[in-house]
């Protein structure tokens, strides 16, 4: 029986709406494709590039149309809320670009809507797809580095920051919010645990910045299976290697080393292995996507789910509160 593919409206026509179009066309030709966008050339512009199936000059519009069932938001995170809460009331299926929304309170109030209209909501995090994750979880669960006891991540590369992210109000936070909700993702993956407390540290020098409230901070989060967990992430740090840094994962065995974006892996414990990443889904959107439409074809909930979002959420406003108290937050 041939499958049923949902229609899929962008809301926002930028480029990250772009790269996803690509992807979902790549994976399903024959999957409708919508867009809409406050600039109704813009709209039909993407429509004509991406070969989609029609174009809405307004999100209301879009909101209010029975031509598709999947609405992607993948406006700045400022207006995420605002244009969930209509499109779940436009009875639409949500995918929502990273970060999710600028604080809990705005996430709470997207979420009560989704409740209340009876729709699936997630976000489109690919980090947690990246098949380097799978491989070394596979590690820990065998015991091949026996019990965890520290987790180590790190993220640095001097990233030039204009338009919208420079702007506090449309921000809400700072680097740790809109680039290293990725990494606090992958941190959870990894520790294989929820956060418990966690305690932020930003360096006290002076130095010009376009990135509001902060562009580099460590974190350490203690999670509730006592691993020690810690993120240094920096969108300042110059880095010959463009982007590349070592993580590591050590056990009472052995530890794991890694390439923190996934290019490779090193374990060294009960066992020795080096091994690269299959580079055809390095990025993990390929397998994002598919996930996405083949469970919402088959009904099976989507992943991660608003619950996970929401507990890395208040992990990272856990770490920016920490910054006042100076001491370790209840997540």
């Amino acid at each position: 029986m041939k499958k049923t593919l949902p229609g899929i409206c962008f809301f926002g026509c930028g480029d990250i709406a772009s790269r996803h179009a690509k992807i979902i066309k790549g994976l399903y030709k024959d999957i409708p494709l919508y867009f809409a966008s406050r600039d109704g050339s813009k709209a039909e512009e993407f429509t004509k590039i991406h070969k989609g199936n029609g174009f809405f000059g307004s999100y209301e519009e879009a909101a209010a149309s029975e031509d598709f069932k999947i609405a992607f938001i993948t406006t700045p995170h400022a207006y995420h809320s605002e244009i969930g809460i209509m499109a779940a009331r436009g009875k639409k299926d949500l995918i929502l670009e990273k970060p999710v929304t600028r604080n809990s309170k705005e996430l709470a109030s997207l979420m009560k809507e989704v409740k209340a209209n009876r729709v699936r909501c997630t976000v489109a995090e690919n980090y947690m797809y990246k098949p380097f994750l799978q491989k070394i979880r596979r590690y820990i669960e065998e015991g091949q580095i026996g019990e965890v006891l520290f987790v180590e991540l790190n993220k640095t590369n001097r990233d030039t920051i204009t338009g919208w992210r420079t702007d506090p109000e449309l921000m809400g936070g700072g680097a740790l919010l809109e680039g290293g909700c990725h990494w606090i993702n992958i941190l959870v993956s990894l520790a294989g645990s929820n956060p418990l407390r966690t305690i932020a540290v930003k360096p006290n020098v002076a130095y010009e910045t376009t990135v509001p409230f902060e562009d580099s901070l460590i974190v350490m989060t203690e999670m509730e299976n006592g691993v020690a967990a810690k993120l240094t992430h920096s969108w300042r740090i110059p880095n010959p290697l463009k982007g590349m840094s070592h993580s590591k994962i050590f056990g009472t065995e052995g530890v794991i080393t890694f390439e923190s974006n996934g290019l490779y892996t090193s374990l060294y414990g009960k066992k020795r292995r080096f091994s690269f990443t299959n580079f055809f889904d390095f990025l993990g959107f390929k397998a994002m996507h598919r996930s996405f439409i083949e469970d919402h074809i088959a009904d099976r909930p989507w992943s991660p789910s608003m619950d996970r979002i929401a507990m890395e959420m208040k992990l990272i406003e856990g770490a920016y509160k920490s910054l006042e108290t100076k001491k370790m937050e209840k997540i």
